[in-house]
């Protein structure tokens, strides 16, 4: 069974109710940690990347 470590390349684990708080604070951190954008897409949430098409209309991208 996996354990809570403070290794950077995994996510803290949420392992019940009674330790939310920790986790969140853990993972807020996590995530800045990777980039400061990432934290932004947690909150702003994600934007669906555009491109132009050959008319200049947005288009998304498939």
């Amino acid at each position: 069974m996996d354990k809570e470590g403070g290794s950077v390349s995994k996510p803290p684990l949420l392992t019940g109710p009674d330790n939310y708080d920790y986790w969140k604070s853990r993972m807020t951190a996590f995530l800045k940690s990777i980039d400061s954008r990432t934290w932004k897409v947690v909150l702003k949430g994600w934007e669906t990347p555009m491109v132009l098409d050959k008319d200049g209309n947005k288009t998304t991208v498939k």
